[in-house]
């Protein structure tokens, strides 16, 4: 009798060791679905910003995160809600403390820029008052390719503002 009891609680653990080995298994496969989404999400988005960057002339377009803008991204990545961080040279997206990156090939500033002149040391001040932006599901951006004169130079530029 004791002999079948001990065989029938081993035969359990058993099963559950293999349960939760199956478990482990999904959810890991889960974890990185999450994880893949979101880095297509943060690609798609430094992919945007680095075709406005590369436009000869000036330009606006509207980044939402779901519905409503030129460029509409989805409002879920891997069925969660999730956000954008954008910084200078780089997009990460992310929620629950998961986040994935995508690197910009041209910095941006987080300014709207104004008719007139700056200099370097203006534009260097508006950007270290400015230096990242977040934006929630429901929310959107303009992007804009503006032409600036920047201590006597033009140059074109590009923002993201609200």
């Amino acid at each position: 009798m004791i002999d079948w009891i001990s065989t029938k609680v081993a035969m359990t653990l058993a099963a559950l060791v293999l349960l939760a080995g199956v478990v482990a298994f999904f959810l890991g496969q889960q974890q990185e679905a999450r994880h893949d989404a979101l880095q297509s999400i943060a690609d798609r988005t430094a992919g945007i910003l680095d075709e406005v960057s590369q436009i000869r002339g000036e330009m606006n377009i509207t980044l939402s995160l779901g519905p409503g803008g030129t460029q509409e991204l989805p409002d879920q990545a891997g069925g969660e809600r999730y956000s954008l961080t954008l910084y200078p040279s780089y997009v990460a997206a992310g929620f629950d403390g998961e986040r994935a990156f995508a690197v910009l090939r041209t910095p941006v500033h987080f300014w709207e820029p104004h008719a007139g002149t700056y200099t370097a040391a203006s534009v260097a001040d508006l950007d270290t008052r400015h230096p990242s932006l977040m934006i929630s599901v429901g929310g959107s951006v303009v992007v804009s390719r503006r032409s600036l004169t920047v201590d006597g130079s033009p140059s074109l530029e590009t923002f993201v503002f609200l």
